[in-house]
């Protein structure tokens, strides 16, 4: 169960790091982005457009623990009204989330149903037994939030290196990023990591890398990490401690329509069926 509650939180701290945001194909015109030297200028020039945007498309490739992972998702990020549809296939199984009104729902597979008396969906309620097994909380669906992704990176980031450059036939600035996990304890607390898991990265001087390219606009159109430290920090089995993210984000400002399932879908989780 720990194992379980230590990928969950990690995932969710690779989706809060990196679902930043992006816009595919518009903005800046021909001219190179202009570089920042400082994380506090960036997060502020970032998280001005991610902010009047305010939703975005995304796609996401890697593996963590050892599992490979692909997905995509979509996501209204405004105060009040935040919203978000997420899915993933990781290590071969079809994951699908969505969080409307500060509610998130998982689909369940079949076999799973009967802790949610036969629904396809299950609820979480805050702070449920639950939740704090599965790793499943509220907190962890609205990291996405590019807000509080912004926050995190302003908070424990560096920037160690950048340049101007083309990605995928657009000018793009390209940052090297060093993320102090010691300096991210609480958003990491709010991950879902275990508390014994927190005090130990705590005391420790672990650190690992972010890349990130941003268009004319200063919207993020890709990031990619590696959480191997993290993973091996903490003690994850050998064949756990590979953890590699790619996102690719499209579509900033587009309309996103996330809605609840029906209600009658609907069940809430309840460990033991």
């Amino acid at each position: 169960m720990k194992k379980t509650a230590l990928v969950s939180g990690l995932l969710a701290l690779v989706l809060g790091l990196t679902a930043c945001g992006g816009q595919s194909g518009s903005g800046g015109g021909n001219a190179g982005p202009a570089l920042f030297g400082d994380v506090q200028e960036l997060v502020r020039a970032a998280s001005a457009k991610t902010g009047q945007a305010q939703s975005a498309k995304f796609t996401i490739s890697g593996s963590i623990a050892g599992q490979q992972m692909t997905g995509s998702g979509e996501g209204r990020f405004t105060d009040g009204d935040s919203a978000m549809a997420v899915t993933m296939t990781v290590g071969g199984q079809m994951q699908e989330m969505r969080v409307v009104d500060k509610v998130m729902y998982l689909k369940l597979p079949e076999e799973a149903q009967a802790a949610t008396g036969g629904k396809p969906w299950a609820t979480f309620p805050a702070g449920s037994e639950a939740a704090k097994a599965l790793g499943a909380s509220l907190e962890q669906a609205e990291s996405n939030d590019p807000s509080k992704t912004l926050e995190q990176i302003q908070k424990a980031g560096r920037i160690d290196r950048s340049e101007q450059t083309t990605l995928d036939g657009q000018q793009v600035s390209h940052y090297w990023v060093t993320i102090e996990v010691a300096k991210a304890a609480d958003e990491l607390a709010a991950s879902g990591l275990p508390a014994e898991t927190l005090a130990q990265l705590k005391s420790m001087n672990v650190t690992y890398p972010v890349e990130l390219w941003l268009n004319g606009d200063q919207l993020p159109v890709q990031v990619t990490q590696d959480l191997s430290p993290v993973m091996k920090a903490v003690g994850a089995p050998a064949d756990a401690q590979q953890a590699s993210i790619t996102m690719k984000y499209s579509d900033w400002g587009t309309p996103v329509t996330v809605e609840a399932p029906p209600a009658d879908q609907v069940g809430e989780f309840k460990i033991g069926g």
